[in-house]
């Protein structure tokens, strides 16, 4: 089936992965709705019901499958700290909601969860099937709302992602950009790794996952791995800028919320289904180019 034939819509449309499904979908020529957070609040059943209600209508009088995608999530590490219920009713609550509202209307449904359901001590690339240990609320909450989302509807697509950065919010090489504008020199920690994704190729990989007829759990994150310490060299090299980098420990940066030091998915699974995700380095200079 070819996109053109699919209609979306997105939940959290306002944030940078659903931009950047707006983006994607629009370039492959499928219908997109995507209502802002006063129409659509992935905590009020009555907005959500009313979303979907209205959303499958317009699929049955298309003659189009029905995708909802749920890229909404409450996603400020620290202040679920303080503010655990917050985050689990946007990011377990919020899900579950989004979950049986599209199970019952027959929708396909894709949610988008975090690395951070993991410890981050395992040495190499987070399989789908290792055990999982939050650090933090944040994480706790997202494993929640993927523990609700495969109860209430075990044939949604639930893709775990890592390090993510994007157009239209805040985002680590963002942050590093900001900083540069102002200081000569940045302390940046060693000993966090990850996987960087772009939004872009992420809503690209989403759809692709779509695509395939996939359901159940899947990884996806740029491919290869770096430092904090790396990826801020990167960017502002590729920003061309003189500032200089400090190596530091995590620990020289005290948090409320603990933090996986390792944050390496392996996506083998997805790419199994030929949905594979490009190189980070490739994908920072592109969204470094696009600004």
């Amino acid at each position: 089936m070819a996109e053109s034939e699919r209609r979306y819509l997105v939940a959290g449309s306002g944030g940078m992965l659903g931009t950047a499904l707006q983006r994607v979908l629009g370039e492959r020529g499928a219908t997109c709705s995507a209502p802002g957070e006063r129409h659509f609040d992935i905590t009020d059943t009555v907005a959500v019901d009313g979303a979907v209600a209205v959303f499958t209508a317009e699929c049955l009088a298309a003659g189009e499958q029905g995708v909802l995608v749920n890229a909404a999530a409450y996603t400020n590490v620290e202040r679920a700290e303080e503010d655990p219920e917050t985050a689990y009713l946007v990011n377990e609550f919020g899900a579950r909601l989004l979950a049986r509202a599209a199970r019952n209307a027959g929708l396909a449904f894709v949610h988008v969860s975090t690395d951070f359901v993991f410890d981050g001590v395992k040495e190499g690339p987070y399989l789908e099937t290792d055990p999982v240990d939050p650090l933090s609320v944040y994480g706790a909450s997202k494993l929640a709302g993927e523990v609700a989302v495969a109860d209430v509807y075990p044939e949604a697509i639930i893709a775990r992602t890592a390090w993510v950065f994007g157009e239209n919010g805040v985002n680590f090489p963002v942050k590093i950009l900001e900083l540069a504008a102002s200081r000569p020199r940045l302390s940046v920690v060693t000993d966090e790794i990850g996987s960087p994704t772009y939004t872009y190729d992420l809503a690209t990989a989403l759809v692709g996952l779509v695509g395939a007829g996939a359901h159940g759990l899947f990884h996806l994150a740029g491919t290869g791995s770096c430092s904090r310490f790396e990826l801020a060299g990167e960017v502002l090299r590729l920003a061309g800028l003189p500032t200089e980098l400090e190596p530091v420990t995590s620990g020289a940066f005290p948090t409320k919320a603990a933090r996986p030091a390792n944050s390496v998915l392996d996506c083998s699974k997805a790419a199994a289904l030929g949905v594979t995700m490009p190189e980070w380095h490739d994908s920072l200079a592109r969204f470094m180019a696009n600004r």
